[in-house]
């Protein structure tokens, strides 16, 4: 016998009940978590499978490249797995193959246990709450590495790390704090408050928000796995400087990449952002009534939709340099190395004022 919550009406089961038939199939294949486990492994897994039949089959040696393997497979294939598995495109592939799609009626929106924030979510207040909370774990980590750093500089010599752990553990801590704290954490704010001051029900792309979103600790996973690649973590500084950058271990892909995650996530925030307080003002709500809060993330939303790209590019080139063999800022090759810096502080000066 089942009893109606009295909120709710919805049924809650007695203690030693039989949970309902295909509830295991629902936990391994539907979405969430368990979902984007093992569709992270399986996309990792094939990925590899691809990368290696197509170095064999163009007979470059040797068939085995851990960097590129990674590159292809833990950093891009396997993401994109995991966002699949926990139902990031759940409904646009639904849309996309004809199916029937579920109406955004707003009716499922909320978090009605803690398990809720662990999933994909399209509330804005529920997303504002997973960047806060998910900006400040980073900056927790960020913080510690801090410590390691100042602990390591309390005496002269080399106490607790060597030189290129200490220098992973420099550039982990800025890189945190710059990419996974200082920019998502505003973001996370106006996620919660901008629809309420505008009164709009939503952001104008709701799901799009949640994918924004997961691409987020992807991102700052990346950064954080650097130390466990081959040769040590990225060294280069936040900035990654190139030349310096090209010759640094395994782990400034692994910076590379994470950039382009967190890069990704921010435009699609900042793209999200514009639509809502352009297209979404109650009525009566002009551009000269919006709340100053509102007029800073729409300022904001604009450089970073302009200027964001660009650091993307830098690093991108810095991975082909790496990975490709390409010759953008080698000086053996022809490359341009000042062109690096040009490239990337025409994002990250902005990037300055997205901080204000």
């Amino acid at each position: 016998m089942t009893t109606a919550h009295p909120d709710t009406h919805a049924e809650v089961y007695p203690a030693h009940f039989e949970p309902p038939p295909g509830t295991t199939r629902r936990i391994f294949f539907g979405p969430g978590l368990v979902r984007g486990a093992w569709m992270g492994a399986l996309f990792f897994g094939l990925a590899t499978l691809l990368v290696l039949v197509l170095r064999w089959w163009w007979s470059w040696d040797p068939v085995w490249h851990t960097e590129v393997v990674l590159a292809v497979a833990a950093m891009t294939a396997g993401p994109i797995g995991f966002l699949a598995g926990i139902g990031s495109f759940d409904y646009w592939l639904h849309y996309f193959v004809g199916r029937p799609t579920e109406p955004e009626d707003h009716s499922g929106h909320g978090a009605r246990t803690w398990r809720d924030y662990f999933r994909v979510n399209t509330d804005h207040k529920v997303i504002g709450v997973q960047y806060l909370v998910t900006t400040f774990v980073f900056f927790a980590i960020g913080g510690l590495s801090a410590m390691f750093v100042r602990a390591e500089l309390a005496q002269p010599g080399l106490q607790f790390v060597d030189s290129q752990t200490y220098n992973g553990l420099f550039s982990l801590h800025a890189t945190l704090m710059i990419f996974l704290f200082v920019i998502p954490a505003f973001a996370g704010l106006a996620n919660f408050a901008v629809p309420l001051m505008l009164g709009a029900p939503d952001m104008a792309f709701p799901r799009l928000n949640a994918l924004s979103f997961w691409l987020l600790p992807i991102a700052g996973i990346m950064f954080v796995a650097s130390f466990l690649a081959p040769g040590g973590a990225f060294g280069a500084g936040w900035t990654g400087y190139a030349p310096l950058a090209e010759g640094q271990p395994l782990g400034q892909t692994f910076f590379n990449m994470g950039v382009q995650w967190a890069g990704a996530s921010s435009i699609m925030t900042a793209l999200n952002f514009l639509v809502t307080i352009i297209t979404m003002r109650a009525p009566g709500m002009t551009f000269w009534r919006m709340p100053l809060l509102v007029w800073a993330n729409f300022t904001t939303s604009l450089l970073v939709v302009i200027a964001t790209p660009f650091i993307a590019g830098s690093q991108f080139f810095v991975m082909f340099d790496r990975v490709l063999h390409t010759d953008f800022f080698t000086p053996e090759g022809g490359g341009y190395v000042l062109g690096y810096q040009h490239i990337f502080w025409f994002y990250s000066h902005p990037a300055v004022y997205i901080m204000m």
